[in-house]
């Protein structure tokens, strides 16, 4: 046990024999309102709560014809997530990818990367395979997931789902309150979070909360870390008006692993040939699971910072106008050694048989984007045609400044550095910059939407949606001494989204629905990477579903999902500096969730996903048409449990359970990443305003490659030997947690 580790479980000892005395002293002493803090490791599926991301009607999830997933902050704590990513992949039918070059990515219903929108309390703040950084799971409420095509309501890139994170806020009048988290674990990790809450006068509300976490990783000199800092203030104008101000600072490095290299079947002291196969003969050697081929001076860091001001007015008692005015800056940068290529011959830059080549994996990249919204919505509840009616019509307005600068190398000479032994690399330093250009992209749209929800008889209601939106798109491309290089262009764009949907409940208890969505919206993720000479223009996805949702009595809830999405015109990256247009994709499959109490202090849910997506013959698309896309799994699943006063004692005890597939890794589906299944436990002292967690994820110490980025494996053409490399999940690992509210 490390001494960081060894000093904060001593601590949190003291702080849990001494909490639940002076919580109580404070109470009996009326100076705060008792506050206990309980497990809900396995949650509930909320179905009649309400979800922001999947209507903005105030339907409550049994009422949204689509699948719409809730995960509150009780069961991000009581599950140990740190980040966004841990959470979202517990759903049915998703996985996700820590790769540095896209961090918080996801694979859902078949699609992945920037086909999954990410937004920030409801707004998009540009393509999540661009933009999208590890989020700290301590600063937020809850996180929500809307599934299928949904840019009717969110914008472009919301083709196979929507991942929104929803931070604490300020409440008007609220009672003060104090939170309390820290954390230790294997590898140096620490996690520690406080955050507070309050009023100042009855018509005031503020919330602050800052948190911080780092490692030094399970492979060496990986060392992600982050720090958010989010803060909000409400004031109450009026009986039926209140602005709220917030603001939202990150600062993180996520890490410089970019994955393990593969190597000939012959050449592996130890192949994992359980873990992976290939048609080529490669696997990965266990004596390089732990080795990091990375410079010592690499870095993938970033700093941001999102402030809003949210205004709402209730006009009368059934009409009410919101506007949101935000502006969102971000500074990113990557300077590493990115890709790895085993040498299997000596050619162009490989000079010895059994090295690993780094020359053409030195690259770096700088985001510069400044962001401003503003979106207005009129809500109106009333009657149509004497039945029940919401309805809602908006406006926004958008302007994207994104001036990417990148480079590689292309005229330094290789030198004895760029090489390393795959047993025991030299890291050196990255060394000189060499600028290959800047690229500047002004995005401008121009947005109408409307939605509607009519309650046809006391059994069903019809839920419409649509959206028309203008995209006017200037993109320049300069080299490294400042000409444009006359590849970029020019675009406007216009299209229209809609969706329309039902619910019907069969009974007091049961709800069929089903919907029909069309979505467009323009290359989604790639948008940066297109040049002139690109075959691209819109694209478009449609989806179908049908689905129950089940309150079934004693605490049960169940859902049920079926989907089949196509889309088309889909762009990809395939090169350092461009993409490519690699036509369509269908997906279709099932989803299904069941949490419930098989006693009063034993809860049980458990979750499905099934996925059958190939790609499609197109004029850019023969050679993949029919394989599956790469970190698709056909299965799915996870089970969670807890028991909780075990033996008399305010001890939980519980776990959970993880399965993923069998999936490709490549395009080409000529890697194959086999199925793997992780056994989460973990025993909790609940007490009066704390709670001390010990746990241990992947007890059975499982080997799995947890996710591919197609751009960094199998490029070894003996002309550009660039990377091929797949990121492993990690081993057994072991923490202390201790949570404190008052």
């Amino acid at each position: 046990m490390n001494r960081r580790f060894f000093y904060l479980a001593t601590v949190l000892a003291a702080v849990g024999s001494m909490t639940q005395v002076n919580a109580q002293s404070a109470v009996e002493d009326g100076l705060i309102e008792e506050i206990v803090v309980i497990g809900d490791t396995v949650g509930q599926l909320g179905l009649d709560s309400e979800s922001s991301t999947g209507s903005r009607l105030g339907l409550t999830l049994r009422e949204t014809p689509a699948a719409v997933e809730v995960i509150n902050r009780e069961v991000l704590r009581s599950r140990g997530y740190q980040q966004l990513t841990d959470a979202v992949q517990s759903l049915p039918g998703v996985i996700s990818g820590n790769h540095p070059a896209a961090p918080s990515t996801f694979s859902m219903r078949g699609f992945t990367r920037g086909q999954v929108s990410i937004l920030r309390d409801g707004l998009w703040v540009g393509p999540s395979g661009m933009v999208m950084r590890p989020q700290n799971t301590f600063n937020l409420e809850q996180v929500e997931v809307l599934r299928g095509p949904s840019s009717v309501l969110s914008g472009n890139g919301a083709v196979s789902s929507t991942v929104n994170t929803v931070a604490r806020t300020a409440v008007v009048g609220a009672e003060t309150s104090y939170d309390l988290l820290l954390s230790a674990g294997r590898w140096d990790a620490f996690q520690a979070g406080f955050g507070a809450g309050g009023s100042l006068a009855d018509t005031t509300g503020w919330r602050f909360d800052v948190s911080t976490y780092g490692a030094e990783g399970f492979v060496e000199r990986t060392d992600p870390e982050s720090t958010n800092v989010t803060g909000s203030f409400v004031w109450r104008l009026a009986n039926d008006a209140e602005l709220k101000l917030s603001a939202d600072y990150l600062q993180d490095d996520v890490g410089r692993y970019f994955g393990t290299p593969l190597i000939p079947l012959d050449a592996a002291r130890n192949p994992m040939t359980h873990m992976i196969s290939t048609t080529t003969g490669e696997t990965i050697d266990e004596d390089m699971r732990f080795r990091n081929y990375n410079v010592e001076d690499g870095f993938a860091e970033s700093d941001q910072l999102f402030l809003r001001a949210d205004y709402s007015w209730e006009i009368s008692d059934n009409i009410t106008l919101k506007n949101t005015l935000y502006k969102f800056d971000a500074d990113r940068e990557w300077v590493n050694a990115e890709g790895y290529a085993f040498c299997a011959t000596v050619v162009d830059v490989c000079s010895r048989v059994g090295e690993i080549q780094r020359y053409y994996g030195y690259f770096f990249v700088f985001h510069d984007q400044d962001q401003w919204g503003d979106r207005f919505t009129l809500n109106i509840d009333g009657q149509l045609g004497g039945m029940e009616n919401r309805f809602l019509v908006g406006a926004e307005l958008m302007n994207i400044d994104f001036v990417r600068s990148r480079g590689f190398r292309r005229s330094i000479p290789p030198v004895p550095g760029d090489s390393v032994d795959p047993y025991n690399p030299v890291p050196g330093v990255y060394g000189q910059l060499e600028l290959r250009g800047v690229s500047p992209t002004i995005i401008e749209t121009r947005t109408v939407f409307a939605e509607n929800a009519l309650q046809v008889t006391d059994q069903l209601s019809l839920v419409a949606a649509a959206r028309y939106e203008e995209m006017d798109l200037d993109r320049k491309n300069f080299n490294a001494e400042g000409v444009n290089e006359n590849s970029g262009f020019v675009r406007k764009y216009d299209w229209w989204g809609w969706r329309l949907g039902f619910v019907f409940d069969l009974n007091e208890s049961v709800a069929l629905y089903g919907q029909y969505s069309d979505a467009v919206d323009p290359i989604g993720s790639n948008i940066f990477l297109v040049n002139s000479n690109n075959n691209f223009d819109l694209t478009s996805a449609s989806q179908w579903e049908i689905g129950l949702k089940a309150s079934l009595g004693g605490g049960t809830e169940m859902t049920l999902a079926w989907f089949d999405v196509q889309r088309d015109d889909i762009i990809e990256r395939f090169a350092l500096d461009s993409a490519s247009n690699i036509g369509g994709q269908d997906a279709r499959g099932l989803e299904f969730a069941l949490t419930g109490n098989l006693s009063d202090r034993w809860r049980l849910g458990v979750n499905a996903g099934y996925a059958d997506a190939e790609f499609q013959r197109s004029a850019n698309n023969l050679v993949n048409a029919g394989n599956t896309p790469p970190n698709v799994p056909e299965w799915t699943a996870n089970a969670w449990t807890s028991v909780s006063n075990v033996g008399g004692l305010p001890l939980e005890l519980g776990g959970g359970w993880r399965f993923v597939g069998d999936r490709y890794g490549d395009n080409r589906n000529r890697v194959a990443f086999h199925s793997y299944q992780l056994l989460d436990v973990y025993a909790a002292w609940v007490g009066d305003n704390y709670r001390i967690t010990a746990r241990v994820d992947n007890l059975t110490n499982e080997d799995y490659v947890s996710w591919s980025d197609v751009f960094y494996l199998g490029q070894t053409d003996p002309a550009f030997i660039y990377a091929n490399q797949v990121m492993l999940g990690a081993p057994r690992n072991y923490s202390i947690t201790m949570q404190w509210q008052f």
